[in-house]
């Protein structure tokens, strides 16, 4: 009976070790945040900020443009499009629950014939699932528009996305 008891409990510790917990959330990790964001390749893999093109893919999921932004932060179901009025808030909300809390994440903003129209870094917060990034449209043209989304040196993700008339935009 005892030789059956040992493995029995060594099996209940491992299994207790490696109980659930928020894996979906961003958490705290110092050898791998990613502190800086720069939009150039650094050569090597062993310079600060710089990544593995494949593990910067692996940290950012499900990039959206949206309409409109849940609590979680999330853009919000039937609320998704890449058609936007002159003025109108434009939302662009990613899943971070693989980075590590602390890392940059950069968002940059370009507009009709490659002119940068804005940018913004955020740092991921201890615990988050969602990063969203906002940008209001003010005298925005008409026209093609794209959002690079940045961590360390690796562009992981384009958003495309059009300013339409007013009455064709929300699609």
């Amino acid at each position: 009976m005892k030789q059956l008891l040992i493995p029995i409990a060594a099996l209940a510790l491992t299994l207790g070790a490696c109980s659930p917990r928020d894996v979906d959330k961003a958490q705290p990790n110092p050898e791998e945040v990613t502190p800086k964001v720069s939009e150039t390749e650094k050569p090597g893999v062993n310079a600060p900020g710089d990544l593995n093109p494949v593990e910067a893919q692996l940290r950012i999921d499900d990039v959206t443009l949206g309409h409109e932004v849940g609590p979680d932060g999330a853009i919000v179901a039937g609320k998704t499009g890449d058609d936007f009025a002159p003025g109108e808030m434009i939302h662009l909300a990613m899943e971070v629950g693989d980075t590590p809390a602390g890392s940059a994440i950069k968002v940059v903003w370009y507009g009709p014939g490659e002119t940068r129209v804005g940018e913004e870094t955020k740092p991921v917060a201890t615990g988050a699932k969602y990063l969203t990034f906002n940008t209001k449209t003010d005298g925005w043209a008409l026209g093609d528009y794209r959002a690079e989304v940045w961590i360390g040196d690796e562009k992981v993700n384009t958003q495309q996305f059009q300013i339409v008339k007013p009455a064709e935009a929300g699609k």
